[in-house]
């Protein structure tokens, strides 16, 4: 199954033909009848509203339907306001007149070498220009930086590379001078590369990395001199899919966990029945493709993805494996939990599934057997099924082109990721009987409350985006909408936690919103990871939320608990913190704490604040 046939996956059967036929054949007739079904479908498959703002150098309005089409693939009700062409530092100043005082969730800003550098086109006709010209260019680029950090703060920004020219003459002597247009894109490209690096909340649309994928397929120099639109039909629609995949992970959360088979996956050949010796791993064909499958998986694990081993294999075969190939890049220990056993793998899942505290819908499946994809997709229908045959390098292709962990940036609670889930066995309060408080004594946590703001929103974000366990009301702010928050004088508080088993970062927040003249504090959003709960963070962030509403002069305190079909595990928080139920129904529960009084902090977790003692 294509990206695109998984997000359209639910809706009806006519209305995914429509926008796969528009696909395939990037006809605009085409493009318009899928929008038109598309907005004839329940509001709860259209998704949210997502707006974009759309600032070029090129004319976009001719792509604009495409463009849309492919945003609500995603899917999502996509509005798109374009900019006035070529005026990018006016709209970002705000000093160009707009037809919307909505926020946007991002702005996307695109550009290319024949407005930003014309002189280096044509070297010979201007003396072969220094490197002033491509100095300005990257000034002009942070120049748009600045101003978009001055003037919308949070909002993601998405800047463009420049695209290699596809339509010159002498390409062979273009790339011989250092003043050429290859070395000139390289410098300006390279020079948005570090900044997004160093700037929170910037990120890279690399047109050059997408068109250099399609070349001249892409472009059409007549639409280009007519219109000053140089994509193709075809390129069209590309770009659109395109960028909807780099702006998916505002919307939706990456997968959290792999789980993945060992014989014919991992390695050529089955274990039990070819012996270790018989197995196919290395640098010839076909165990190089095995290997660079595992290659992959090493560097899913280290972005923060957790692996999981579904293998119906003896244990001990299975081990041998691992110790005794020398070509292994991945160990037994990488894989968080592991299941080798002759049970079904389906049953073996939702027991990971479980050990781990995820809901199933956060698994992706790779294995190389129709029976066992075909169960996992009928057993577990909310697994998504990677591969689609057991072909080693189809395998392979599905790992490189799927979007399943797509994600804009990687935090410092990704790269620890496996190695706390990987002692959460350690932490079992289990091992400890029913002497639960002595248990988390042991454990040596010290808690730090910080107000959330640049250095720790992208985290934040994350987590209110795929938190779904412990999150009373299960809102999903945007960049902006959080920046708009804080800017209202919301308490907007982060939890970092630490235990004698290493730094787990930020696991739990809490937004709360100032109304009735601000004397009553409103909470928006209250979640903790699911790496921590049972540890009672959730009562320190309390604790110290109250201590800020006390000092704020906050009378009262009103909140609500919105039932999902996850999180049923917080549907008492509020009354066993001492909060009052005001309303009852299906859809929420509200309460209120009148007057606010002080909440005690948990006598096992430290303050590294000093507000509080053990």
């Amino acid at each position: 199954m294509s990206n695109v046939e998984f997000w359209i996956r639910d809706f009806p059967s006519q209305t995914r033909q429509a926008i796969m036929e528009a696909v395939e054949t990037a006809r605009l007739a085409k493009v318009r009848r899928a929008l038109r079904l598309f907005g004839q479908l329940a509001p709860e498959l259209r998704g949210t509203q997502f707006k974009v703002e759309l600032l070029s150098t090129y004319s976009l309005e001719p792509v604009l339907p495409t463009l849309e089409l492919a945003l609500s693939c995603l899917p999502c009700q996509a509005q798109l306001q374009l900019a006035p062409l070529n005026d990018i530092e006016g709209y970002v100043s705000g000093t160009t007149d707009r037809s919307s005082t909505e926020i946007p969730n991002a702005r996307v800003v695109l550009w290319r070498v024949e407005e930003f550098a014309p002189e280096v086109l044509f070297p010979l006709s201007h003396a072969f220009p220094d490197r002033s010209p491509v100095d300005d260019a990257i000034q002009r680029m942070r120049r748009v930086v600045s101003l978009h950090k001055r003037h919308a703060p949070g909002m993601p920004l998405f800047l463009s590379t420049l695209a290699l020219p596809q339509n010159m003459a002498n390409p062979i002597f273009a790339s011989q001078y250092s003043t050429g247009a290859f070395s000139a894109v390289g410098r300006v490209n390279q020079a948005i590369y570090e900044l997004t690096s160093n700037e929170g909340g910037v990120h890279i649309l690399d047109v050059c990395a997408w068109a250099a994928s399609g070349g001249k397929n892409y472009t059409d120099p007549l639409l280009d001199f007519m219109a000053r639109q140089p994509l193709s039909a075809q390129g069209q629609m590309a770009f659109g899919l395109f960028l909807a995949r780099c702006l998916r992970p505002l919307i939706f959360p990456r997968a959290k966990v792999l789980a993945l088979d060992l014989d014919d996956t991992l390695w050529g050949g089955v274990v039990g029945e070819d012996g270790v010796n018989g197995l196919q791993l290395g640098h010839d064909f076909p165990g190089n493709v095995h290997l660079r499958i595992q290659r992959e998986l090493v560097e899913l694990r280290n972005r923060g993805i957790l692996l999981v081993l579904l293998s119906k294999n003896n244990e001990a075969d299975a081990r041998l494996a691992f110790d005794s190939l020398p070509e292994m890049l991945l160990k037994w220990d990488d894989f968080t939990v592991r299941q080798v056993d002759w049970n079904h793998k389906h049953e073996n899942l939702r027991a990971a599934a479980h050990e781990l505290g995820l809901g199933l819908d956060s698994f992706v499946f790779l294995d190389d057997s129709d029976y066992e994809r075909e169960q996992m997709r009928q057993m577990i229908p909310e697994v998504r099924i990677l591969n689609e045959s057991g072909d080693p390098l189809q395998m392979l292709r599905a790992l490189w082109e799927t979007d399943a962990f797509d994600s804009l940036s990687i935090t410092a609670e990704d790269r620890t990721r496996h190695a706390d889930y990987s002692v959460r066995g350690a932490r079992d309060a289990q091992a400890h009987g029913d002497d639960l408080e002595s248990f988390l004594r042991s454990l040596g946590m010290e808690a730090a409350i910080e107000e959330i703001g640049p250095a720790n929103m992208e985290r934040v974000v994350s987590m209110l985006g795929k938190t779904n366990q412990f999150n009373l009301t299960t809102r999903r702010h945007s960049h902006a909408e959080l920046q708009r928050l804080l800017e209202s004088g919301c308490i907007a508080l982060a939890l970092r936690l630490r235990d004698k088993f290493g730094d787990q970062g930020i696991v739990a927040a809490l937004l709360a919103v100032p109304v009735e003249n601000g004397r009553t504090l409103e909470i928006d959003s209250f979640l903790v990871s699911c790496r921590a709960l049972g540890r009672g963070v959730e009562d320190s962030l309390w604790a110290d939320f109250v201590r800020r509403a006390i000092q704020k002069n906050a009378t009262r305190l009103k909140a609500s608990y919105i039932p999902t079909a996850k999180n049923s595990i917080v549907s008492e928080l509020y009354d066993r913190l001492g909060l009052k139920r005001v309303t009852e129904d299906s859809f929420a529960t509200t309460y209120a704490l009148d007057p606010v009084a002080a909440a005690k902090w948990p006598s096992w977790i430290a303050s590294k604040n000093g507000m509080y003692g053990k």
